[in-house]
């Protein structure tokens, strides 16, 4: 009897012993990675990415971390406590400030861009720069969540932004609601997918589970174009639902006094972009379907701004489509944000009071 506790008390501390052993290792890698990774100027969440970047929201399902802060050798972002990317700003706006806010995506947010280069952040300076009617200064707010569709940007811009109290909303989306104008039953379509669950939050916090998960063992590479075949075309259902998400998100916008304006997107399916083809599919089949698709969301843009009389910036035709300008798909290179902004400066001197 005593021979056999003795035995077990062996296996037990033998046990734990290993774990103890395992729990070092794993605190040491994390120490030193920590240590690589600061010594570079990156954040200790360089390698988490996505991740760190999403928490739950209610209504939009997910949104971005407010007073998020991350550098990697591909990404520079910071956002500010209201969770928008960019500096600090005050909740009250002041009486000298013409608020602007840009709402949409992923090429909003600036998926491609550092800090402080994305087409907001150029459109501000651009308007200070130039000079705005009643002396007052020009504040662009980065209202851009990567992923986001329309219905997600109306529950941001409702819950965020409008109490921000904005002069004018400039709506530069489309595009990733693409999966609904293609869909035969719209009402499948989860508009308001959930954040990563708290695990995976909290496991970005380790710089080694980044390395691992999302470095050494990476997920499929994203798509930016929907998963198109030769059969796939925009449906009545679909078309039907596309339109009225932009027109309540129009509402919701009108119903806050701020002035709306549709903007079309820069994407490698405008008709200039055939040498961007490689973005929108492997074979010429789904390259021209993409591009059926990408087609019918700039013209429907067009045709809701025309029959809701709201003001259009139309990117589309009025910047030129090169390869500069566009790293994949749908997300702008720094000069094609610079473009951008350059673009809707020079149509906003119609509009600014």
């Amino acid at each position: 009897m005593v021979s056999s506790r003795i035995k077990r008390r062996k296996r037990w501390f033998a046990l734990a012993a290993i774990w103890l052993g395992f729990a070092i290792s794993i605190f040491l890698c994390e120490a030193g990675l920590r240590v690589y990774v600061a010594s570079r100027g990156w954040t200790p969440n360089c390698y988490a990415t996505g991740l760190s970047f999403f928490v739950p929201d209610k209504k939009a399902g997910h949104t971005l971390r407010p007073n998020l802060r991350l550098r990697s050798s591909t990404y520079e972002v910071e956002t500010n406590s209201f969770g928008l990317r960019g500096r600090s700003i005050e909740k009250q706006k002041p009486d000298d400030v013409y608020r602007i806010a840009v709402l949409g995506g992923s090429s909003v947010f600036g998926y491609l861009v550092p800090q402080h280069q994305d087409s907001c952040c150029v459109l501000e300076q651009l308007l200070r720069d130039q000079g705005i009617p009643d002396g007052k200064k020009a504040e662009v707010l980065n209202g851009g969540v990567p992923g986001f569709n329309m219905t997600q940007v109306k529950h941001r811009y409702e819950q965020t932004i409008a109490p921000l109290s904005p002069d004018l909303v400039i709506l530069y989306l489309g595009w990733n609601d693409s999966k609904l104008a293609i869909a035969k039953s719209p009402e499948s379509i989860n508009k308001t997918p959930p954040a990563p669950s708290w695990a995976q939050r909290f496991l970005s916090q380790s710089t080694l589970y980044g390395l691992i998960r999302f470095r050494l063992f990476p997920a499929d590479t994203p798509q930016f174009a929907p998963p198109a075949d030769a059969s796939t075309k925009i449906t009545k259902e679909g078309a039907k639902a596309f339109r009225n998400d932009l027109h309540d998100l129009l509402a919701a916008i009108n119903r806050s006094d701020a002035q709306p304006v549709i903007s079309t997107q820069l994407m490698a399916a405008n008709p200039d972009c055939d040498n961007l083809g490689l973005y929108l599919g492997q074979t010429p089949q789904q390259i021209e379907t993409n591009q059926k698709i990408g087609r019918w969301i700039t013209q429907t843009m067009r045709d809701v701004a025309e029959e809701s009389q709201t003001p259009l910036f139309d990117i589309a035709k009025n910047v030129s489509c090169q390869p500069d300008l566009l790293g994949d798909a749908i997300h702008l290179t720094r000069e094609g944000h610079r473009q951008v902004a350059d673009s809707w400066a020079n149509d906003l001197a119609e509009l600014l009071p």
